[in-house]
C-alpha cells in the first residue's frame, strides 16, 4: 500500500491547467456577457429593425419625432457628417479595435459545440461584415 507524501495543497501541473481552463472560461463568459448586453441594447430599441440597417433605424427615428421630409433630410446630413467624423477619429486605432473584436469572435466560436452553431455563427459574422462594408462605403 503506497502512502501519498504530497500535501493536498501542493501545486501541480493539473492545478495549473485547471486555473488556465478556469481563466479561459471566465474570460469567455465575461466577453459573452458584454457582447450579449451590447446586442440586447441594439435589438431592444425596436425588435423589427435588423442591426446595421441604417435606413430603417433612421426611419424609426424620424417617425418617433414626427419629422417632415425636410427635417429627415437635414437629420440624414447631420448623421452622415457625424459618422464621417467618427470614422476619421477611429481610423488610427481601427487595427486594435479589429484585434479585440477578432479575439472575442474566436473565444465565442470556441464555445460552440455543434456544426450547426458554428455555421449559424459564421453566417451572423458574414452578415455583420457585409453590413459594416455597406456602412463604410457611405
Amino acid at each position: 500500500m503506497g502512502v501519498c507524501t504530497t500535501p493536498p495543497f501542493a501545486m501541480s501541473t493539473g492545478t495549473s491547467r485547471s486555473r488556465q481552463a478556469f481563466a479561459f472560461l471566465l474570460g469567455a463568459t465575461l466577453v459573452g456577457g458584454v457582447l450579449g448586453f451590447t446586442a440586447d441594447r441594439f435589438v431592444a430599441r425596436d425588435r423589427c429593425i435588423r442591426w446595421g440597417d441604417v435606413g430603417a433605424m433612421r426611419r424609426v427615428f424620424g417617425d418617433e419625432l414626427d419629422l417632415n421630409g425636410e427635417q429627415r433630410s437635414a437629420v440624414d446630413s447631420i448623421l452622415d457628417a457625424k459618422h464621417r467624423q467618427i470614422a476619421t477619429l477611429v481610423k488610427p486605432v481601427q487595427p486594435q479595435i479589429d484585434s479585440v473584436s477578432n479575439h472575442a469572435t474566436d473565444l465565442i466560436r470556441a464555445l460552440l459545440v455543434t456544426d450547426d452553431q458554428r455555421r449559424t455563427f459564421d453566417g451572423m459574422q458574414a452578415r455583420n461584415k457585409a453590413s459594416q462594408a455597406k456602412y463604410d462605403a457611405k
